[in-house]
């Protein structure tokens, strides 16, 4: 029985789904990688707007508040009458609904890190959105990282997200820049606090001792840039993809008129945080 020879780009980051959302969603290649240029590109299969506006509408809630507080909300609901409702949330929504520029970029982190949960199989220990001080604007500090939540040491993935309504070779290098394999993680201190601020201490001094492993080259990080948008955007990446980091996957998602997906999404959590 001949053994399947997984690609590069599924050496680093996982194979893509075989069901679910993901599979239903994207048609998956992986291109032909060099040592400079691992590119994974994702197009639309069809699927319905209105199934994926549900899950993505979802995940920017569970992204962007916890569980306690919705809860929170939901008890407000129930106490007030509905322009009592609306005037208490005014300024507390919990994520972005009048930066378009902040939805975009939200989103992309959100699909990223869904996607990279599912291929790798490693985890999100912490909700960076879920800390924002100012909803409106982007949050400093690394896109995403996830772990590998049974042993800490073994591997990090270090993810930056981008969104072009109009595909460019900038952003692409923006990406390349940000994800060189010499800038490590700058949020694992941020990840440390909170996780022992929710009692999680252990698991913080697993971060912390992780942070020296990183600066001892002890632990691989895999590189991750994802770039959402236009149909034509992987033409972008196949052309211009060139980096020294041999740990890096750029992973590209063109789609018609992205814009409005993001929009869409981001307008059904409205409502099911309001209604």
């Amino acid at each position: 029985m001949s053994t399947k020879q997984l690609t590069a780009q599924s050496k680093l980051i996982g194979e893509h789904p075989k069901s679910g959302l993901f599979f239903d969603w994207f048609e998956c290649e992986d291109t032909p990688a060099t040592a400079r240029k691992k590119h994974r590109k994702l197009t639309n299969k069809g699927i319905k707007s209105a199934t994926l506006v549900d899950y993505l509408s979802q995940w920017i809630i569970k992204h962007h508040a916890s569980e306690a507080r919705m809860a929170r909300i939901e008890r407000k609901k129930q106490i007030l009458d509905k322009h009592g409702f609306a005037r208490y949330m005014e300024g507390k929504v919990p994520f972005p609904i009048k930066s378009a520029t902040t939805q975009k970029g939200n989103l992309g982190e959100i699909i990223l890190a869904e996607y990279l949960s599912e291929t790798s199989g490693l985890e999100i220990l912490v909700y960076k959105l879920r800390y924002n001080p100012n909803v409106e604007q982007s949050m400093k500090g690394d896109d995403l990282l996830l772990f590998e939540k049974q042993n800490i040491q073994n591997r990090v993935i270090m993810g930056e997200a981008k969104f072009r309504e109009t595909k460019n070779k900038k952003a692409l290098d923006d990406i390349v820049e940000s994800l060189s394999n010499k800038n490590l993680p700058i949020s694992l201190t941020f990840v440390s606090d909170r996780l022992e601020e929710i009692g999680n201490v252990a698991l913080a001094d697993e971060i912390d001792d992780l942070i020296t492993n990183l600066h001892t080259k002890k632990t691989p990080v895999t590189y991750v840039g994802f770039y959402h948008s236009e149909p034509s955007a992987y033409m972008t990446i196949e052309k211009h993809l060139d980096s020294d980091n041999n740990n890096l996957v750029i992973v590209s998602y063109g789609e018609d008129n992205p814009t409005q997906l993001v929009k869409n999404s981001f307008d059904k959590a409205i409502k099911m945080v309001m209604k």
